[in-house]
Order: structure tokens, then sequence, then C-alpha cells
């Protein structure tokens, strides 16, 4: 995927990062709390991580690699959405979400990843999407099965975050089950 959209949804505009977002990426990636689920972000989350984050996924290069949409709710970026490891030969891509913590519980992440998802599906030919989550994440996971996504397994000492082991639910959608939700 190289070029880059913006998808309107009843609340958000999903579109690319700007360099002017700094701000409000620093803001909501910048507490801890939120930052615990989130694997790979440097903690403590600085203002210049901020601006490398908007740099990089403001270029539309970077679009082949990870498709990443901020999610704008009334002009501020409120956190992201993207679609990552797509592989055309087998018909699959990851999607993920980052929601800010002050928004969490207002059905914002899943009609963000509701809608990408959908394009997804509409676009680029997929049979399946699958996402990741850490177990501790209940809010993760049920965003997924909102979206009509199985959980297909436990991956068990996944990933190594701030000196520990973590696990992560892996749950998947196929286009034949994304097709019948839609009926």
């Amino acid at each position: 995927m190289h070029e880059t959209i913006e998808l309107k949804t009843a609340r958000l505009l999903l579109r690319p990062f700007q360099i002017r977002d700094a701000d409000d990426v620093f803001e909501y990636a910048g507490d801890a709390e939120w930052a615990k689920y989130q694997v790979n972000i440097p903690q403590p989350f600085t203002r210049n991580e901020a601006e490398k984050f908007v740099t990089l996924f403001s270029n539309p290069k970077q679009w082949a690699e990870v498709a990443m949409f901020a999610m704008v709710l009334q002009n501020k970026v409120i956190g992201q959405v993207y679609l990552t490891q797509l592989d055309l030969i087998n018909e699959r891509a990851e999607i993920g979400y980052m929601l800010s913590r002050s928004l969490w519980g207002q059905g914002l992440a899943t009609e963000a990843a509701q809608a990408l998802l959908d394009w997804s599906f509409l676009n680029l030919n997929l049979n399946k999407i699958f996402a990741t989550c850490d177990i501790r994440n209940t809010g993760s996971w049920r965003v997924m099965e909102k979206l009509g996504m199985s959980r297909e397994g436990l991956l068990r000492s996944q990933f190594k975050w701030q000196g520990e082991f973590k696990d992560e639910y892996y749950y998947g959608i196929l286009r034949k089950e994304w097709e019948n939700s839609k009926k």
C-alpha cells in the first residue's frame, strides 16, 4: 500500500499523521498508565519521541510498511489505528489501535478499527485480518471481539517488555466471517 487515504466514521477522521500532531501524541503517549500495555513505546515518552513518531508516520513512503492513521476527534489527535504486516501472498494483515486513556470505554477504538477493517477487506483482497494484545489488556481484546474477531490462541511469553515476558492473545477474522456480519 503506497497511497495515503482518509477514512471518516460517525465521530472520527482517520488520516495520515502530520508534523503538527506531535503535541497531541505526546499528551496521550506520555501517560504511563496508557503505556503499560504498549510494547515498544519508550518510557518515559518524551516530546522528542512524539516528534520522531509523527515525522516517521507523516512520510507517505512509510505507508508501504505500516498504514498508520491518526484518530482525530474534534480536530485533536486522540490515538492511532494501523494496518501492518500486509502479506499479499497469503492475503492477510495485522490491525492495531491505541487510544488516549481519557477516552477509553466510549467505543472510539472499536469505531476506528471497524472502519479500517472494513476498508481493508473491501480494498486489499485480504482473506484474514488478525490482531494481538497483552492478555491483561481487557479493553483491547474486547475491541477485537466487538469487531467480530475470534480468539485463536494464547501466545505464551511472546514478547519481553521492561524485563518481563508477557503473554498475548491472538485474534483473527476471515473475509467470509466479515461478509456474514455485514448481511
